[in-house]
Parts: C-alpha cells; structure tokens; sequence
C-alpha cells in the first residue's frame, strides 16, 4: 500500500468515525486498524457495547448519531448536524474498490452493522436509532453499505439518479455480487432481494430507492439471471418487493417478454395492487405473447385465477375459438359459466360494433399570435404606478401594526423593495416578452411581481389583440417553465382556460416553451392525483375532443398501459380522473367497454358510479349488463339489476322476469323487484299477502341476520292492509330481516312494500321502528353498573382531586372539601350518560320508517340530532329513510338542513336528498320549497280547527302573527278549556297538542320563510306570475309576509313593468295606491332600493309608513359602495379600523354569518379570520374579514379588514370580484361590512 494512499484512506476512515471520539478516545483510531488492517476484531463487540450503553442518553450522544446515522432514510435529510459525518462516509464511498479491497468494505461495512440494536425504536416516529431492515435476506453489514452507500449519503441531493450513481462511478452490481460471494459462496444471488425489498420503509421514501436501479450493469446482472429473477415472487420476496419488481419491469418495457411467465402468474394473484399491475404489463405488450402464455398456464391455478385469465384473455382480444376449446376442456361449473359469460360478451361486442359508428371528434381553428398594441404598455405603466402605491401603503400600515401589537412582520415591506427596483427598462422588457420578442431572466420574486403587474385588475386581459399566447406566457413566469402543476394552478386561476379547448392550449404551449412533451403536460393536469382536480371545473366540451385525440394518456390512467412517472413517484395519472373525463365523451371509446363493465361491478363505489355513467352513453350495453345477472356473485347479481334501473332500457325487463323466477336469495329478489317496477313492470302479482306470506315463511327459515337480534318482533303493533285486513306478524318480522341485510334507509322495494300497508298501520310501524332503533343506539349503563363503576374508581378520583387542589388551590376550589359521596355521585352521572354501542349496522330498519307522519318524525330526528349529532352516520340514516315521503313537513325539515347545518358532510347529504325529490317531481329545488310550504295546519282561509268533539274551537293568526283563538260562538278566549265532563280527555290532550305543535311550526315558518324572501332578494330569483300567486300569495301565512314586502313584475328582458305591494283583500297596488293587473307572461321579483329610481323609492316608504306596514326586512335602506371602494375586487374602504371580536360576533351573527377561519384568503403570510354568509341559489359566499389572530372566546382588539366574495368557501383562488356581484347582493353584503365599520375607530399610530 503506497504511502500516500494510505494516509488518505486512514483519514477517511478516521473522518467518519471521529464522532465516537468524546465517546471513547481511542474508538476511531482501533476502527481504523481493523477496516484497513483487519486488526483488533474485538472492537466490534466494545461498539457494540458502546452503543447500547448509550441508549438511554439524550438523543445527539448515542452512537448512531454521533456516526451520522448511517443507513438511516426517515427525514435524516432535515438534520444538518449530520451533513459532515456524511459527506465523510461519501467520500469513502467514491473512494470505494479504487482505494479499498473487498474485505476492507466488508470491514467497513460490519462496524456499522456494530452500532444496530434490535427492536430499538425512536421515541418519537422520526427519530433516527437503527437502519430500517429492508430484507431479512442478506446480513446486516451488507445493508448498511447498500443503503448507506445508495440512499442515505444523497439525501439532500437536489440531482437525479443517474447524476448520482456517477459520482459513485467505482460502484456495479457485479462487485456488490462478489461481496456477498467473499463473505459465503450463494450468498451474492441474494442482492436481488436488496434491490426491490422495501420492508420497514414508508411508502413515500420509496422514491429514495430509485438510485439503485441507476448502478452499473443491472440490467445485464437482470438478464444473466433471468429464471432466479422470475422466481423471486416464490421465494419469499414480500408482496411491497413484488410490486417493485414489477414497476422496475414496467420502467424497462424490453424485460415485458422475457418475463411473460413472471406476469402472468401475477396477475392472477389475490394481492389487488400485484394483479392491477401484472395485467397492467401484459395488457401493454404483443397480444400473441400474452394470449399464449395465458392459454399455456390455463390450467393452472385455482378456479377464481382461470376466471381472472378468461377476463384477461377477452381484453385481448381473443379469438372465440379458443375460448370455445377451452370450454370442452373445462369442468369446473363457475370456470364454465365465466367462458360462457365471455362467448356472449365477445358476441354483443362485435354486433354492437357492426351496429354503432365511432363519435365524431370536432375540429378546431388553431389560434394566431397578434402582437399586443403599443397601448399595452401604457397599462403596463399604469399597472405598475398602481401596484407601487398600494404596496407602499401595505407596508406603512405592517408598520404602524407592528408598531401596535409589537410583531416583527416584514412581508409587505420586503414586497414594497422588490417593487421600487423596476424601472422603465424592465416594463419595456415585459412588454417584449409577452409579444414573444425576448426572456426575462429575473428572480423568483421579481418573476412573481411581474405577473402581477401584467395581470392587475384585468386591463390588458380586456384588450382585443390580449389572447392564449400573451397568458400563458404571463404565467410562465411564474414557474420558469410550465409543468403540469403549474398549468393546473393557472386554470384554477384563470377561468378562461378552463373553457378553452385543451387542444389550443397545447398548441400555444408548443410554440412558447421548450417543453419536449406539451401534450403529456396538458394531460397531466387534467389526470395527475393532485390535490386540485380540474375534471370539477371544466367545460367538458373543451376536454374530451383533447383526450379523444391522445387516448394514450387516458390508457396510462386507466392502467392499460404501464405509467410512465417515475418509478416510486407519489404522483401519478389518477384512474377516477380518467373516467370523468370519459363521462365528457359522447359515448366511451369501443376499447374501454369491457373494462368500463368491469369497474361498474367492481368494489370501489367512487369507481364503480362513474363507469356506470359512462356506460350510460352505450346505446346496447344493457345486454351485457343482463348478462351479469346470471353471474354466480350475489353482489354482481345485485349491481347489474340497479345498473339496468339506472340505463332504464324496458327491454331488459324479460331478462330481469327470468332472472327474479331463477333467483333464490332474497336480497337480490329485493333488488329485481324494485329494478322491475322503476322501469315500469306492474309486480303487483309479487305483493298479495299470500305471496308476501310464502316468501316471509321462506325467509324466515334462513339464519336471523346480525344487527336485528335486539327488536323483540313480539313488539311490534298489529297492522292492516289498505283493505282493512290483517297483516300476518311474520310478513313484518320478515320484513326487518331482510331490511338488515339489504342495508339501505331508503330501499325502494320496502317502500313499496310499506305502502301497501293502511296508512295508520305504515305509521304505526314507523314509529316503532324509529323508536326501537334510537333506544337500541342510545343505550346507557344501568342504575346497578353506574354504582359498580363509581365505587371502584372514585377513591383513586377523589385523591386526584385532592392532590389537584393542593398543588393549585387557586384553580380548582371546588375540590377543597370535597367528600367519597360527591365523587361517587358525580361518577354514577357521568357513567349514566355514556353510549354503550350503536345501532349504525341496523341502519337497513330505516327503510321502513318512511310512512310515519311528518311532524312525528321530524319531532323525534330533531331531539336526537340535538343530543346526538356527533352520530353523523345515524343521522344520514334517519334523513335518507324520510326523505321518500312527500309529506310536506319532512320536505321543508331537510330544506332547512341542506340550506343551514353545522356538519358540512351532513348538510351536503340533505341537499342531495332534496335534490332526489325535486327530481322525483321534476321540479327544482327552488319550486320544491315553494311548493311544499307547511301552513301549519291553518286551512286556505287562514283557519285552524281545533275539534273537541261536542265543542269546535278555532284559531287564526293576525297581522302580527299572534294567534287568536275563539269559542264555537265566535268570541276571543286566552287559551283552550279543559275537558269537560262528558268529552273524552284524550281527545282533548291531542287536540291541545295540536295547537302546540301549529304553534311551533308559525315560529319555524316566519323564520325560515322570511330568510328564504330575504335570499331570494339578495340573488333577484324571478317567479312565474302564476307560481308566485299560488304558492306565496295564496298561502295562508307566507301570504302575510308578502303583504309585507314590495315587488315589481318584469319581462322577460327584465324591464321593470310595475312596482306594486299586494294587500290583506287581495289586491295589488302600487304607490300610488292604483290597483293593478299582472300580466301572465312576466315574471315577479322583490324590489330594492338599487333597482328603482331614488323618487319611487321615497314614495314606497312612504306608503308603507302611512299604511303601517312592518316589512319583513328593509328592501330600501342600502345602497351600493363607491366605485373607489372596490380595489381589486375587494371593498376595503374600513380596511384597517379597529373594534373588538365580540361586537364583530354579535354583530354579524345576527345577519346570518358564521365564523370560518381562512388564513390565506387575501393574501399569503398572513392570519385572518373571517365571518361568512353562503347564498346557496347562486353558490357565494360573502365574507366580512379581519385580522387579530386567531379569535377565542376572550373579547379581544381586532383589526376590521375588507369585503370579498368567493364561490368555493375558504378557497382565495374562487374570488368573484364585487364589481360582478349582483347590484342587490353587494348592497346588502356592504350594509353588513358597514354594520361592523359603524362600530370601529380609525386606527391612531399615537
């Protein structure tokens, strides 16, 4: 060994292990002499010794992290204290079989391996303590080299693998073969396992490993040991190894048919992730190869695996002599039905093929690029002055904060700097740029500056000649260069790309940048699983005539082809993505059907919907859904019978009569049934009580269902038919078994059979059902067990609390003389109103609750939402089992959830049921509220009759909504008479707590109703004359408000016909107290002081003041802000006042706000909280902001902030600008944002 060379290896050696030396001194150098010279061995068992010795020590003294943590891959980046340590092991590394012998390496490596203790963990999750174990395999020493080596020296590395295998150039794989060989003869065979092992690693550091598919010579090492390679799955390579080899086989689509036996077989295997990737490969290779290797392998294998290969055999294509074959071979009934089901598919596909034509792809004109006009860079200027100013401004008043509340924020001065650095020649540059004349080379926050400036309040957007080129290259610069990413970002920022053929902007892209793939780009931020999904936001008409024309891209996506992201990338094409992208198509592709087929009966649900929706476009596919009918699954059975109500074809009714005749499980029959009647097949020979009867005699021979073992049948009341006659016990008790195992609320076929049932008896039922479910969820410890509880822990509670007041008497008082007893009780309390279970598995009861009257079930959901909503699931339940009554109060109950409910989840759930009814009326939502106003039971002329049998009370309500009762003789009483001696005093009770309940039900309609005109104000919702007279006017109490408010009838251009106010006789009149006439063919909306002229706004408060009228909310008071308020779609002329959190809170609580916190709403880097008020007919929010962090329940100074306007709530990038808000809307929404301003002062730096 030369000198020189030897003192450069000591050193390196020393240089990493220097770290043990405050340890033990003489470690580093007795390391030394045993790497280089295999001197000293027993310095491994003293490091050993070393190490966990100093296990219990504070984190940065343990040996591991005095070496740096070698081999260590979780988060070891974010340490730098480990970065010379590293940088010392790398060096040794590059140095490697240049410098060292083998042995030595293995030296090296089995120190390391020295300082591993087993089933040593960090305490906390990212705390590095030992290597993570990849492979049971291959001998700890070799681990720490590999990964050491590998991984762990390039961790904060910003270069790709190949750039860093390079500066390991010494490294191959055959040298790491024969390190393994030097240690033990067939050892070396065992590095494939290292190479796609990732045990103990999380699935995001996967990426991490790409570097070992970089080193020298493995794909020849792959191909010289090809069967050991193809035979990793069979010794014991983990099912996370599996799908790495399998993904390295897709990066290296040259090693597809060398290994066509290895794919095959795995993607026949019972792991879903191995199977979608293995036919994912064999799918993307020759036809003939895969075709044969299937065919070769097809008896082997389980019966599910042969059926697996018939599906996979018909996505290729094959021929349907083979599969005849294949037929006379087979014995095995559930293989043989496969090989049928797929001769028929094979047979339909080509006949539909023979009968469809492909959809017509649309063309497009490509764009020209037009310079922009000179004026372009006036408003540059302008832009730029304007921009300049207002930051200046943001920076004086961070100060002035800073200066107030004593922070150090420094982000809109630092921003005011970089703006005062343009100058003249920078704006000149920018205007060359976007006309395509030159680059900006600029910083990162210049760049972003920039943007601004060009894009500010619109103005060079609004020029004619502004068009995709000067955009995106606006965008541009912002991300240097256009990823995907970026361009998703610039759609949800821009709205015009979202409604821009996809085609264009790939063109633009093409011709502005270098990108070498712009269509992939283009797909990508359409399919990439990102956080935003612009597949929600589009103008699909601009979208698929793009994917039509690429359908590689949604091939990749849908997994027919191998992705193309980098191997262990976290993102990659999203399948969902895909096919909501073909739901754009206007019919799918002929190559994705089988496969479509194949998601619409798979186990994910989101899938499963969309292939579905697909599908729908297929004009014939009915018949290869009819075919799954026949299918030896119960829940493919059941999926095909729902996705044939959904395609609504009546000629699959024969193949759904057969199908129900041959059926023998009843929860499919259940589906048959309500398939048939949807499509419109009277079943009524499947309803007589003496066929309900024998399939309840049947049914009930089966083994009770789990979940309806606690409601005692013997309970449940005794029901009728609608004919009078009396229902069988065990056509109900049935009913509740097959109720449990359907699983559904709102299962059409028990509606049906519930509607045959008198309608005293269908709530009857209900109500039991209701009842016996909520007590069976609620359930609570008996008497007996609280006491049981409490004795056993309150000693060790009283103690607790003893020892609470005597290390802080001033905070817990209450404690001082507290006694066993008060504890023992508060314990009993507190064990009475646990939960003990859940009766959420029974929910499938639910669907027999749907004939209960209204008010009942709406009485008792009420109660228990308020005592139970954190049972969201239950609660979803209950809405989903009533919403398939039409009763009028249920309806108006689940309008009033879907328009104002804590739980957003539970909220969005009662829209889509309102929304299911409103099209099970084929009105919309806005009708369907109209429509189904409760009256509380007062009749059409305003009267309620309360009947006590030989004495008739009645009650009305007058104009101020007061209720007024009267005796039989028409005379005023206070309140409704006891029983008297002859009338019976249940009778009464029910009529009294009619009253109470018509009561309630006043208070709960003004309320709702009067928001409901106040919105339809806000957002200008026209009426029908007709629908507005019937359903408003007419109503005995919603007539009242009316009466109340002024309205005007417009065209249908929206000119301004009448103004009129309608009164208690009937009439309309207007301020002059003219009676007018409304034209049937214009429409009725409510006026506003910023729809009428200044003179008739006047009068009418003036006829209302002289006429008396209280309206129901003030339709003339507000006016819209100043123009110069509204600065970059914001109102912001109280930006900057100061009041208090409470007075906000009581302020705009009040006006229907409700507190959200938005932190990056306005802008980036700072905190605000913000009060929001959604206007659910249009989809807006409007938001009164302010700054104060954080708002507690402690009244505290805040800063009152601006008005702004979103569509998405605490989405900044949704912004609507105020100048585009309705005129009525932006007045009110002011009228609130001044509320809090009247309430603040100026801000005073002194």
């Amino acid at each position: 060994m030369v000198k020189n060379n030897r003192d450069l290896m000591e050193q390196v050696i020393l240089d990493c292990f220097t770290g043990l030396h405050d340890l033990e001194p003489s470690m580093p150098e007795r390391i030394c002499h045993y790497i280089l010279y295999d001197k000293d061995p027993m310095v491994l068992d003293d490091l050993n010794k070393l190490t966990k010795s100093n296990t219990s020590n504070e984190y940065d003294k343990q040996v591991y992290s005095l070496l740096g943590c070698p081999g260590f891959v979780l988060l070891a980046y974010f340490d730098d204290n480990n970065k010379p340590l590293q940088s010392a092991r790398d060096k040794f590394y590059q140095l490697w079989t240049s410098q060292y012998s083998p042995e030595q390496i293995i030296r090296f490596g089995k120190t390391l391996a020295a300082t591993y203790i087993p089933n040593m963990h960090g305490r906390i999750f990212y705390e590095p303590v030992n290597i993570a174990v990849i492979t049971p395999k291959l001998p700890l020493w070799f681990l720490y080299l590999f990964i050491d080596g590998l991984i762990t020296t390039f961790l904060d590395r910003n270069i790709n693998a190949e750039e860093k295998i390079a500066e390991h150039d010494d490294w191959s794989i055959e040298q790491l073969h024969q390190l393994l060989e030097i240690e033990q003869t067939g050892l070396g065979k065992q590095l494939m396992f290292a190479l796609f092992e990732r045990q103990q690693i999380p699935r995001y550091y996967y990426e991490y490993f790409n570097n070992v598919y970089a080193i020298r010579g493995l794909k020849l090492y792959i191909t010289e040991n090809l069967e050991w390679f193809k035979s990793l799955p069979d010794q014991e390579l983990s099912e996370i190894g599996q799908l790495q080899q399998l993904q390295y086989i897709a990066s290296h689509g040259e090693l597809k048919e060398l290994v066509v036996e290895l794919l095959a077989k795995q993607s026949v295997c019972s792991n879903k992730k191995i199977r979608e990737l293995a036919t994912t490969l064999l799918l993307s290779m020759p036809k003939e190869s895969a075709q044969n290797q299937l065919i070769a392998s097809f008896q082997q294998g389980t019966p599910k695996q042969r059926c697996q290969k018939i599906a996979l055999l018909v996505k290729l294509s094959v021929d349907k002599g083979i599969l005849e074959k294949i037929l006379t071979e087979e014995t095995n009934k559930i293989v043989v039905k496969s090989i049928e089901n797929a001769l028929f598919s094979i047979n339909n596909d080509k006949l539909a093929k023979q009968q469809e034509d492909e959809f017509i792809i649309p063309h497009f004109m490509p764009i020209t690029e037009v310079d922009l006009p000179v004026k372009a860079r006036d408003i540059l200027q302008q832009n730029y002055q304007e921009l300049l100013i207002q930051s200046q401004n943001r920076a004086q008043q961070e100060k002035l904060y800073n200066q107030r509340y004593h922070y150090r924020y420094k982000n809109k001065q630092e921003r005011c700097e970089q703006l005062t650095t343009f100058t003249d020649n920078d704006l000149d540059m920018i205007f060359r740029y976007l006309n395509g004349k030159g680059q900006l080379m600029q910083s990162d926050i210049k760049n972003k500056l920039t943007n601004e400036i060009i894009l500010h309040k619109g103005r060079l957007q609004a020029l004619p000649e502004f068009n995709l080129y000067h955009l995106l290259r606006a965008e541009r610069i912002i991300h240097n260069k256009i990823e995907w990413f970026g361009l998703a970002l610039s759609s949800l920022k821009h709205e015009i790309l979202l409604h821009t053929d996809l085609r264009l902007v790939a063109q633009v892209l093409n011709d502005i940048s270098d990108m070498p793939d712009v269509k992939r780009i283009v797909a990508a931020a359409y399919l990439m699983n990102y956080y935003y999904d612009l597949t929600l936001e589009c103008n699909a008409n601009y979208v698929w005539p793009f994917f039509a024309e690429n359908l590689i891209y949604l091939d990749e996506a849908l997994g027919l082809m191998p992705s193309l992201e980098p191997q262990g990338s976290y993102n990659t094409f999203d399948k969902k993505r895909a096919l909501k992208i073909l739901t754009f198509f206007p019919k799918p592709p002929d190559k994705y059907i089988n496969y479509l087929l194949e998601w619409a009966f798979g186990n994910s649900k989101t899938l499963r919907l969309l292939a579905q929706q697909v599908l729908s476009k297929c004009p014939d596919v009915h018949r290869l859904v009819e075919n799954a009918l026949t299918s030896n699954k119960q829940e493919q059975r059941i999926l095909a019978a729902k996705l044939l109500a959904i395609l609504g074809n009546r000629s699959s009714i024969v193949a759904l009569n057969t199908a129900l005749n041959q059926e023998k499980k009843e929860a499919v029959q259940a589906v048959l049934l309500s398939t048939l009647e949807n499509l419109g097949e009277n079943i009524d020979q499947y309803l007589t009580p003496s066929r309900l009867l024998d399939d309840a005699k049947k049914g009930l021979k089966s083994k009770k269902p789990t979940g309806v073992e606690w409601l005692v049948s013997e309970a449940i009341p005794d029901l009728t038919w609608q004919n009078g006659e009396q229902v069988d016990r065990r056509i109900i008790t049935w009913w509740t078994w097959l109720a449990v195992k359907l699983k559904e609320p709102s299962n059409p076929l028990l509606t049906i059979y519930t509607r045959l049932l008198s309608e005293k008896s269908q709530q009857q039922l209900g109500l039991f059902i209701l009842q016996s479910f909520i007590q069976q969820d609620t359930l609570t410890p008996t008497l007996a067990e609280a006491e049981y509880q409490a004795n056993i822990t309150a000693p060790q509670r009283l103690k607790d609390y003893k020892n609470c007041y005597k290390t802080h008497p001033d905070l817990y008082p209450e404690y001082r003389n507290i006694t066993l007893e008060q504890v023992i009780e508060s314990i009993k309390l507190e064990v009475q109103t646990c939960l003990m279970g859940s009766a959420i598995k029974s929910k499938g009861l639910l669907a027999l609750i749907g004939g209960m009257e209204g008010h009942i079930a709406v009485s008792i959901i009420k109660t228990y939402m308020k005592n139970h909503y954190i049972r969201r699931g239950q609660i979803e339940a209950m809405l989903e089992a009533i919403s398939v009554n039409d009763n009028f109060i249920t309806i108006q109950f689940l309008l009033s959830i879907a328009h104002r409910y804590s739980t957003k989840v539970t909220q969005e759930k009662a829209k889509s049921l309102v929304n299911q009814i409103a099209e099970r009326q084929k009105w919309t939502t806005n009708e369907l509220a109209d429509r189904t106003i409760v009256t509380a039971g007062l009749d059409d002329s305003g009267k309620l009759v309360l009947d006590y049998g030989k004495r008739i009370f009645t009650a009305n309500i007058d104009d101020n909504f007061k209720w007024q009762l009267k005796n039989s003789d028409g005379n005023i009483i206070k309140t409704l008479p006891d029983a008297g001696k002859d009338e019976d005093s249940t009778v009464i009770k029910e009529v009294k707590k009619q009253f109470s309940n018509s009561k309630k039900e006043l208070t709960q309609i003004i309320a709702m109703q009067t928001e409901r005109l106040f919105e339809a104000m806000c957002t200008q919702r026209r009426w029908l004359v007709s629908d507005w007279q019937q359903y408003l006017f007419a109503h005995p109490i919603v007539g009242r408000l009316v009466q109340r408010l002024v309205w005007l009838a417009i065209d249908e251009q929206g000119k301004i016909c009448n103004s009129f106010r309608p009164t208690e006789d009937g009439c309309l009149i207007n301020f002059k107290d003219e009676e007018i006439t409304l034209n049937q063919n214009h429409y009725i909306t409510l006026a506003h002081n910023v729809l009428l002229p200044a003179s008739h706004t006047k009068q009418w408060q003036e006829h209302l003041k002289d006429y008396k009228v209280t309206p129901m909310f003030d339709q003339f008071a507000n006016s819209l802000p100043k123009s110069q308020w509204i600065d970059d779609g914001i109102v912001n002329n109280y930006k900057g006042w100061l009041t208090d959190s409470m007075t906000i809170r009581n302020i705009l609580t009040k006006r229907g706000y409700k507190l959200d916190y938005q932190s990056d709403f306005i802008e980036e880097n700072d905190g605000f909280d913000c009060y929001s008020k959604y206007y659910s007919n249009i989809n807006l929010y409007a938001n009164i902001q302010f700054r104060g962090y954080h708002i507690s329940e402690e009244n505290i100074s805040v800063e009152h902030y601006v008005l702004s306007f979103n569509q998405k709530k605490g989405n900044r990038k949704s912004k609507v600008d105020a100048s585009h808000i309705l005129p009525i809307l932006l007045a009110e929404s002011f009228a609130d944002y001044m509320a809090v301003a009247n309430v603040s002062s100026k801000f005073d730096s002194d």
